[in-house]
């Protein structure tokens, strides 16, 4: 018995105060986005990759940028902004002979700064991440929102260098957030993934998305800032290799022309794994209301050199993935399909599973497995409440392979509601409540997954 867990309700309230003043959870970029009001909205994995973070919509000191008018551009065009995070997450696993419990309630967010461009070329820029607990139970660790004890952390996650090498093309040099189909922010926690490297990215063509357009990223990244973490470690010791200091090379690009992109990545770490990931989305338009799109993804992994990542012994194995969005106003209906190599399982050391089958708690990537994925959303801003949004996700995995052990068949529903208000002083909150059940048929045993997520941020640029 538990008495130290939590209400919801109260929970939730709390929250909202709050802002004013290997893991089995696998979570996808896609899943952290908000909840899109039309297909054209849903981004996929390819599409965000290689750009540069958004600024925060609301200014809180605008008179700054007037009284700075006239000085240099390194502080005329420097971005400060502060992103306030509160979550709460309790997660209950009931397996056939145990109970296992993470629970937290932590605070905290984001201070970032960039200064303007010296000479119209050099900037430079800093992200201090920090979590604090409010409600830890010590006996209910490993939430991914604190260090693994429960205790809170503060850590420049970002510190960086770029040049603008051309009006869109950088180099940046230092610790910086990627966001690329396998290495990337897995943000949804309290801090996301990091990284420490040398990069160059940038974009040719138009950039209102009329004409074609082609944005490139490639580099080399030494190490990672793991989410729930404060210290860098090497890519290699990160994947699972702890004596490896390999990085990992990255290289790719994605075509847009209109309605249709696609794109590729390849990642290539020495004696680690190499995975090359590619991705194609074409969105049309019906009028009256009607869209949709349809998207497919592949990934092909294998280990290189002493495959150090699986013993010494070489693998390769792949995954496919489709899916099917059908919108009609803000409502969207979204089927998708994807299925595993029997061989292997896919490795994520770096990021979360981009496929379109990744739930909230399971990933549907083991050896063999076959997934459906079927979800409704909706925008409620046309019958009078803007911002709020809703979605309900089902999901059903199997595989017989023997890579994966005994057979096994696993499913998952998914709610989510979230409200992103657009009244000017509140521009930039998003607070959502998130809840996933799970069931696993293994070995004639069930095994299932409760969790309840409930997250406020409140992102503010004060100039």
């Amino acid at each position: 018995m538990r008495s130290t867990r939590v209400p919801v309700a109260s929970t939730l309230l709390a929250a909202a105060v709050f802002a004013v003043a290997g893991d089995a959870a696998a979570q996808s970029a896609k899943q952290e986005d908000p909840i899109p009001a039309t297909p054209a909205q849903d981004l996929t994995a390819i599409q965000r990759s290689f750009t540069l973070q958004p600024a925060p919509p609301l200014t809180v000191f605008p008179e700054l940028r007037e009284q700075w008018k006239d000085t240099p551009a390194f502080l005329r065009d420097s971005k400060f902004d502060i992103n306030f995070r509160s979550y709460f997450r309790d997660e209950v696993t009931n397996a056939p002979n145990s109970v296992g419990i993470k629970q937290a309630w932590a605070g905290g967010g984001s201070v970032s700064l960039e200064t303007g461009r010296l000479f119209d070329i050099f900037s430079v820029g800093a992200v201090l991440y920090t979590s604090f607990p409010i409600v830890a139970p010590p006996d209910y660790g490993n939430t991914g929102l604190l260090l693994p004890n429960q205790q809170g952390y503060a850590v420049f996650g970002q510190l960086y260098g770029r040049a603008r090498l051309f009006e869109t093309h950088h180099a940046t040099i230092g610790r910086y957030y990627y966001d690329t189909p396998f290495l990337g922010p897995h943000d949804n926690r309290m801090t996301p993934n990091t990284f420490f490297g040398y990069t160059l990215t940038g974009t040719f063509g138009t950039t209102d998305g009329g004409g074609p357009s082609f944005r490139y990223g490639g580099g080399w990244i030494g190490a990672i800032k793991p989410r729930d973490a404060i210290d860098f470690q090497s890519m290699g010791s990160k994947a699972g290799a702890p004596l490896s200091n390999s990085g990992v090379g990255v290289l790719g690009g994605t075509l847009t022309w209109g309605p249709a992109s696609i794109g590729a990545i390849e990642y290539y770490s020495e004696d680690i794994l190499n995975i090359f990931y590619t991705e194609a989305k074409y969105g049309v338009s019906f009028g009256e209301g009607f869209s949709a799109f349809g998207a497919a993804q592949f990934v092909a992994q294998n280990s290189t050199g002493q495959a150090l990542l699986n013993g010494g012994n070489y693998f390769a194995t792949n995954q496919f993935g489709t899916k099917i969005d059908f919108g009609y106003n803000t409502g969207i209906l979204t089927v998708g399909y994807s299925v595993v190599n029997p061989s292997f399982a896919i490795q994520t050391p770096w990021s979360a599973n981009p496929f379109y089958t990744d739930a909230q708690i399971q990933a549907f990537q083991r050896p063999g497995e076959q997934a459906l994925m079927v979800g409704l959303s909706y925008v409620f801003t046309p019958i009078g409440l803007p911002g709020v949004a809703a979605s309900v996700f089902y999901f059903n995995g199997w595989t017989g392979a023997p890579a994966a052990g005994a057979p096994l068949v696993e499913n998952e529903w998914d709610f989510n509601l979230e409200w992103r208000p657009n009244w000017k002083p509140l521009q930039g909150l998003w607070l959502r409540a998130r809840y996933g059940t799970s069931s696993v048929w293994q070995s004639n045993t069930r095994t299932n997954i409760d969790e309840v997520r409930l997250i406020l941020n409140y992102n503010i640029k004060l100039y």
